[in-house]
């Protein structure tokens, strides 16, 4: 099994030969070989979906200015409950041993030199306090990202914002900590997870608005994906589409639906041609979906059905009105 005196690399290629394999007829006998399929970024989601995954935690960076170290600490320590809680990497205490903030490239060197696959560097974004006349409202704004080693280019994140009701501010503090954190954890373990491909290459598309105070919106590029609502994808996603091994787009989920989801591409290498069954990496999902997801074509058809029977029936009432003159 896959642990942190292991090299990553060995480790991926137990995992791809999890996935295909070949058999070839060499000589006399029959040699099964076990071939790598799959690129290093898919290799390293499967290998975290197959194992705890060990990750160096390098600490946490304060942005808000609400407190010092302790403060510091205690999202640290929220933060590390919550990835044992959802076990899906197993995290080694690095704090302390890295100047922070750090870039993705110092991250990426520390890791290595640690022989882990990955770091992950959280930052405390805003802090803020309403005092109503009951208990407390404290929301905490936390982010995190997870860096692997062998491919420093690619960047999975999360962005969480927890809540904490109580009349002691500590208390209050604490509750909305141990919310963010455990989102930030639930998001790095389903996002590191998910995989899949293209199904449709590049094409326009307009997706219908809900309502009709909002125009229907035109995406000049969009690629349809494998990845689902049942696989937990959500509008607002963030993707990296993988050719040969190498990134060369980057797009946003616009929809989601029953078996596929339509990406808008935001960034295209030049010269590149998307095709059918190029790998998709998700690398960003937020908390709450950026609109519904679509199709929610009940939900559409009611609110244009509610808007054109409210208009025939004013209609019908203005022409009652104008017969019975």
């Amino acid at each position: 099994m896959f642990n942190g005196h292991q090299n990553f690399s060995d480790h991926m290629l137990w995992t791809e030969s999890r996935f295909k394999s070949t058999q070839l007829d060499w000589g006399v006998g029959k040699v099964r070989l076990r071939f790598a399929s799959l690129t290093v970024v898919v290799l390293f989601v499967a290998a975290i979906s197959a194992a705890q995954v060990p990750v160096a935690f390098v600490g946490v960076v304060d942005e808000s200015g609400y407190g010092g170290t302790v403060f510091k600490d205690q999202v640290a320590e929220s933060l590390l409950s919550a990835l044992k809680a959802v076990q899906v990497f197993n995290v080694h205490d690095a704090r302390e041993k890295v100047t922070l903030p750090a870039d993705v490239q110092t991250i990426a060197k520390f890791a290595s030199e640690l022989k882990l696959p990955a770091a992950l560097q959280a930052v405390v974004k805003q802090v803020s306090i309403k005092k109503p006349k009951s208990d407390l409202q404290v929301t905490v704004t936390l982010e995190a990202s997870l860096i692997p080693t062998k491919m420093p280019q690619l960047v999975f994140k999360a962005f969480a914002v927890g809540k904490g009701n109580n009349p002691a501010e500590g208390r209050a503090v604490s509750e909305a900590i141990a919310a963010a954190a455990f989102e930030i954890a639930k998001q790095l373990g389903t996002i590191t997870s998910l995989r899949g491909q293209v199904l449709l290459p590049p094409a326009y598309a307009i997706l219908p608005a809900t309502h009709y105070k909002d125009r229907d919106q035109f995406y000049e590029r969009t690629v349809r994906i494998s990845l689902d609502m049942t696989s937990g994808l959500k509008v607002g996603s963030e993707v990296v589409i993988f050719k040969g091994g190498k990134p060369v787009a980057r797009g946003q989920v616009v929809e989601v639906d029953i078996g596929s989801s339509l990406v808008a591409l935001t960034d295209v290498r030049p010269g590149v041609r998307i095709r059918t069954g190029d790998e998709v990496v998700v690398t960003f999902m937020p908390q709450f979906p950026v609109k519904s997801p679509l199709p929610l074509q009940k939900e559409r058809e009611y609110k244009r059905v509610e808007h054109d029977f409210a208009w025939a029936l004013a209609i019908a009432g203005a022409a009652i009105g104008f017969l019975a003159d």
